[in-house]
């Protein structure tokens, strides 16, 4: 499982403007829309409603929010970068500099579930999400994926 699978172009933002956690959510979610993901509406009602259960920060400067969108065919992997960290999940938490956004289709868990799991491991690896957020624009991010996903099977 490579996360290039699921990437959608137009769906990773480098330099994402916003000061909170709805902001940032609204902000991928109409990204999402502009992809071709799924409505904006729909993606930031169900992304709300995960981090309000449970969070989704990672630690490291990462947040993984995740939700099941009905209508999708297909998971879809998001990607951003943030101007400026933004606080996610409890006080004590740092602040988040690099989220990927993870939508799903009903009946497909399981798969939602191994691509989390793809994604913590490589975020375990050294200076990834510092590489992410170096990165000058979406195309030198998706590269830096790209990579490191090839580099750790």
């Amino acid at each position: 499982m490579r996360l290039k699978e699921y990437l959608r172009e137009g769906f990773v933002v480098t330099r994402l403007e916003a000061r909170d956690v709805e902001g940032v959510l609204d902000a991928v979610a109409r990204r999402a829309e502009m992809a071709g993901v799924a409505p904006a509406e729909a993606v930031a009602e169900r992304l709300l409603e995960r981090e309000r259960v449970h969070p989704t920060v990672m630690g490291g400067g990462l947040a993984l929010p995740h939700a099941t969108v009905p209508g999708l065919g297909a998971p879809a992997l998001g990607v951003a970068v943030l101007r400026e960290p933004v606080p996610f999940g409890a006080p004590e938490e740092p602040p988040v500099r690099v989220l990927f956004i993870l939508l799903s289709p009903p009946g497909l868990e399981r798969e939602h579930v191994k691509l989390l799991a793809r994604i913590c491991r490589l975020a375990r690896h050294g200076s990834f999400i510092d590489r992410l957020e170096a990165a000058p624009d979406e195309a030198a991010l998706l590269e830096v994926i790209e990579t490191v996903d090839a580099e750790h099977p």
